[in-house]
């Protein structure tokens, strides 16, 4: 069975946290959703550095990987289970949040299909971005995994060296580090959705062979492509 203890594990609920606080970089195997009821915290990973207020749903996808800093104390959140069929991932607004609070106190399956309700009504991005140059480039990571570097800081007036300090202060880790591990999120979602060779799946998603795949699935996930596959 491919291990879970690489992954930090949610409660769905809601969920109240007193005092302010930092957790580091951490990752999740299992998509879900986060809606906020009171207090502000910074979230930064694959989906970019946000922060979230009162209002806002954060849509976590499969594999994320993120570190949060709490503004505020008392921060009220609720934790739904999701999909990742249910919307794409990001930080969202919705005017209803005291509706799916009630019932997540009881029902969290009703909480979520309430929220899934809402978002498909009013579906608006929020604008708590920071959208500087650190995050367009996650941006671009995102949209194409083989990315040159380089190349990117050249055509944006940056020099190589200050792009990897400045987006590893960003994202807690360097450029190239992240695109690899965007990488192997895609590697991971073909090999636990399709039934396509692990040679193919290296292949088509940048990888230099199978065993250079295998190993980036292994050490970001605590098991090999073939116990992922044993067991999805």
């Amino acid at each position: 069975m491919a291990t879970t203890s690489y992954f930090r594990q949610i409660k769905h609920g809601i969920d109240f946290m007193p005092e302010k606080f930092t957790l580091p970089r951490h990752r999740h195997v299992r998509p879900y959703a986060t809606v906020v009821l009171d207090g502000r915290f910074v979230e930064n990973g694959y989906i970019g550095r946000i922060c979230a207020g009162p209002g806002d749903v954060i849509l976590h996808p499969s594999l994320d990987c993120h570190e949060n800093e709490m503004f505020t104390n008392g921060i009220r959140i609720i934790r739904l289970e999701w999909h990742d069929s249910y919307g794409t991932p990001g930080l969202y607004s919705i005017d209803d949040m005291d509706t799916i609070a009630r019932a997540a106190e009881k029902d969290v399956t009703l909480a979520t299909l309430l929220l899934r309700q809402e978002l498909h009504k009013r579906k608006v991005v929020t604008p708590n971005r920071k959208n500087d140059w650190p995050d367009l480039l996650a941006a671009n990571l995102r949209r194409n995994v083989s990315l040159e570097l380089s190349a990117w800081a050249g055509s944006h007036g940056l020099a190589p060296e200050t792009v990897s300090r400045g987006f590893a202060q960003a994202y807690g880790v360097p450029p190239r580090v992240f695109r690899a591990e965007l990488r192997t999120r895609n590697a991971w979602l073909q090999i636990t959705r399709t039934r396509d060779p692990l040679s193919a799946i290296a292949a088509e998603t940048g990888f230099s062979d199978q065993s250079h795949m295998t190993r980036w699935i292994q050490a970001m996930t605590g098991s090999s492509p073939s116990r992922w596959r044993a067991t999805r």
